[in-house]
Parts: structure tokens; C-alpha cells; sequence
């Protein structure tokens, strides 16, 4: 009897043992079925949620593209013959490269003869090309006129300014440009119409790494030459740290010689941009314009 009652004990204890195991897989596989629908409820309402901002993405790129069709359709009324026998030369930097052809394009709208774009090139900005620059600029017969200092980016803004805008008659300004060419800190336009009567530099983001300190330095430089001799705006997408549009805007001097206007990547900014050559040339003022910190009204007041 007592071989039997131990045997019922074993017996029952692995029943007992049995039914916990089939217990706990039971309830987990239950727990497992909850835990997959919830999972399941949370990825489809995630989904929802993405094909919601999704479609909000496309709408809105869609309202700016027909902002920007209107702005182009309207843009003759604008600027029609504000800038009429004006010759004007754009530059841009490497961030500003893919906004150029619409600020151009606006220019012609306006009635300019445009010169450009001058391709600026890294190498241009890159502090290490100082002595590059210097020595093209001091070989030129310009030289005299230039600032006497060790500045590379300086001295060769301030030769370029001087054949782009004032063409001495000593000077060659073709040769000039080629020279910088050659050496790879610009790409020449196609040709050089004589003196232009201002000047619009193209810009977008900061440089951010390799020195980036110095060359956006570089860059207010080139601005600030051209400014000296004759009516600039300097075009970009922004007025962050580090920027040309910020360090302009943030400058009592720079501000009062330059005119600036943000928003340069889309249509909009590219009328104002235009708008402003005009208030710099034919009413011998300027501006900040646009809606980055540091801006005076969205667009310059007509005449």
C-alpha cells in the first residue's frame, strides 16, 4: 500500500506538473495573441498617421509649387523694366550654385543684360589658397589699388570687384577673370559685357566643417569688395550662425553698404532679390528683405 501511495504521489505531482506547463504555455500563447493584436492596432495606426503627414507633405509642395507658378506668372508685371539697359553680373558660392538661374532669371524679367553666373569655387574660400590668391591678384596691373595686407580672399575680391563692376581702362578684365579661372577658384561667363552697374551674390548654408570659421569669413569679404565699388545684395536662404546673410545683417556697417534678402530658393525671394538691386541702384538704398531674423519688411517699398 505504501508502494502504491508513493507511486499515486509521483504520479500526481507530475499531473500537477504537467498542468502548470500546459497552463503557462496556454497563457502565454494568450498573452502572446493580446500582446500581437495591441502590437498590431499600434503599426496600423502608425502607418495612418505616416500616410496622413504623408499626403499633408505633398500638399503643401504642391501649394508651394503653384505659389511659386503665380509669383513667375506675375513677376513681368513686377519687375518689367525696373532694371531696362542695366548690366549686372551674379556670382555664387558653391551653397548658393543651384539658386543662381532663378535670380538670373528675374534679372533678364527686369530687363537687365545679365553677366554670368561667376561659378565661385571652393578653392576660392579654402584659407589654404591664400598665397594662390594673393600672388594672381599682385600680378595683375591693378595691384596698386588693392588692399595692401595679406589676405588672399581680400586682395582677390577686391581685384575682381574692380574689373566686374568699375572696368579700369588699364586693366583687362577678361584676362583677369581667366586667370582665376585657369587656376580653378571661378568659373568665367561666357563673355564680359563691360562695367556692370551691381553686383548679386548667390549664397545658400554655411560651411560647417574645414575651417568653416574663415571661409564664411571669405565670403562677407568677397560681398564687402564688391560693395565698395559698386551697388551688391547678397542673396541666400537664410540668416543663421555663420551664414553671409547673418553675419551682413549683424554688422552695423556691412548693413548700411549691403543689401540682403533670404528666401533665394524659391520664387519669391528671387523677385525680392531683384527688387533690391533695383532700390540700390535707382534710389541709392538698401534693405534687408525677407523673412530670416535681421529682416527690415518682406519686400522693398516701391518708389
Amino acid at each position: 500500500m505504501t508502494v502504491i501511495n508513493f507511486r499515486y504521489h509521483i504520479v500526481s505531482l507530475a499531473a500537477v506538473f504537467v498542468a502548470l506547463a500546459v497552463g503557462a504555455v496556454f497563457g502565454t500563447a494568450a498573452a502572446n495573441g493580446v500582446a500581437t493584436d495591441v502590437l498590431s492596432d499600434s503599426i496600423s495606426a502608425a502607418h495612418k498617421t505616416n500616410d496622413q503627414l504623408r499626403q499633408t507633405t505633398e500638399d503643401l509642395q504642391v501649394e508651394a509649387s503653384r505659389k511659386d507658378d503665380y509669383i513667375n506668372d506675375t513677376a513681368p508685371a513686377v519687375l518689367g523694366g525696373t532694371l531696362d539697359n542695366r548690366r549686372i553680373v551674379v556670382l555664387t558660392t558653391p551653397s548658393g550654385r543651384d539658386h543662381a538661374q532663378g535670380v538670373i532669371d528675374k534679372l533678364r524679367v527686369a530687363g537687365a543684360a545679365v553677366t554670368g553666373p561667376v561659378d565661385v569655387r571652393e578653392a576660392f574660400f579654402d584659407p589654404r589658397n591664400n598665397l594662390g590668391l594673393l600672388e594672381l591678384a599682385r600680378g595683375s596691373a591693378a595691384s596698386s589699388a588693392l588692399p595692401g595686407n595679406s589676405n588672399g580672399a581680400e586682395t582677390a575680391s577686391a581685384l575682381l570687384a574692380a574689373v566686374l563692376l568699375a572696368a579700369p581702362s588699364d586693366v583687362d578684365a577678361s584676362a583677369v577673370v581667366s586667370a582665376y579661372a585657369r587656376a580653378g577658384y571661378l568659373t568665367a561667363p561666357e563673355r564680359l559685357d563691360g562695367p556692370a552697374d551691381g553686383a548679386v551674390l548667390v549664397t545658400g548654408a554655411p560651411y560647417v566643417t574645414q575651417e568653416p570659421t574663415k571661409r564664411n569669413a571669405a565670403i562677407v569679404t568677397m560681398a564687402a569688395q564688391f560693395a565698395m565699388v559698386g551697388s551688391t545684395v547678397v542673396a541666400g536662404t537664410g540668416a543663421g550662425d555663420g551664414s553671409a546673410l547673418g553675419t551682413v545683417r549683424g554688422d552695423e556697417a556691412l548693413t548700411a553698404r549691403i543689401s540682403t534678402t533670404d528666401g533665394v530658393a524659391g520664387a519669391q525671394g528671387q523677385v525680392v532679390t531683384a527688387l533690391a538691386l533695383v532700390e540700390r541702384i535707382t534710389a541709392n538704398r538698401g534693405g534687408h528683405y525677407g523673412t530670416a531674423d535681421g529682416a527690415d519688411a518682406l519686400t522693398p517699398r516701391r518708389p
